[in-house]
């Protein structure tokens, strides 16, 4: 018969971290928290039903892309003692469609940022987040600004790939899978169509619709006239609140005769 006061006190440990043991969970929800901030995300991301504001990104914290609060992420960054459940880690990895390394209970692999190493978060959260970490050997022979510019580079880095990681990042890179996500709304490794489309009409030549018979093309052009009708309608609206919140943001002064 099994020992039950065992099984319930295994099933009762929490996946405890600090700032040593959690690094790698650190880094891994700040940068999905950045990218989620500062890359061109898909529209179902946006706030655009307020008035007179320039448009807003809907909150990231809470959510299956990440799950913990502004203030709990707050406290991790400082490397306080947090706890990071299985459950959590989940919705994170199914939300992206990552591997579970980058999140597991034991020895988690952080996402790499081009150059950027280990000693080099620690500089961050020292800089930006009154981090604890001893960097004495680290940099003995580095001024003492030091760490201010090591905290600067992560963030340059990761500016970097906010804007340019479809031609940075390798398409098996878990970051590559994010940004994608908050890009077009859907998991990398889902297909869609929207992006299949565009590509296709971007490699298309003209001469190719020769090919086809007339009732395929009359076909074709009654689908291109619908979608091109609710493109063209949501690309004018968005035109319309843009040109709406720039006259609400720098008003024109009264002519007077």
């Amino acid at each position: 018969m099994p020992d039950t006061n065992k099984e319930k006190k295994h099933n009762s440990v929490k996946n405890l971290y600090d700032g040593s043991t959690g690094l790698s969970i650190m880094i891994n929800l700040y940068v999905i928290k950045y990218i989620y901030y500062h890359i061109d995300k898909a529209r179902c991301f946006i706030d655009e039903d307020e008035r007179g504001k320039k448009r807003k990104s809907y909150p990231v914290y809470c959510t299956d892309m990440l799950p913990v609060s502004r203030q709990r992420l707050d406290r991790i960054n400082k490397g306080k003692t947090f706890e990071f459940t299985r459950a959590e880690a989940n919705s994170i990895t199914e939300t992206f469609g990552i591997e579970m390394k980058y999140f597991r209970k034991d020895e988690p692999v952080a996402f790499k940022i081009g150059d950027i190493d280990e000693s080099d978060w620690k500089c961050f959260y020292n800089s930006r987040y009154e981090g604890k970490y001893d960097l004495t050997l680290d940099f003995k022979n580095e001024g003492e600004d030091i760490v201010e510019k090591k905290g600067n580079t992560v963030e340059n880095a990761l500016k970097k790939i906010s804007v340019g990681w479809e031609k940075m990042l390798n398409r098996d890179d878990p970051v590559f899978a994010i940004c994608y996500y908050f890009h077009y709304g859907e998991r990398f490794d889902r297909p869609n169509a929207i992006k299949n489309l565009k590509d296709i009409l971007s490699s298309l030549d003209y001469r190719e619709w020769e090919k086809e018979s007339i009732a395929t093309l009359n076909e074709i052009l009654k689908l291109l006239r619908g979608h091109y009708t609710y493109v063209n309608s949501l690309v004018s609206l968005d035109k319309l609140k843009k040109e709406q919140q720039e006259k609400k943001q720098h008003p024109r002064p009264n002519s007077k005769k």
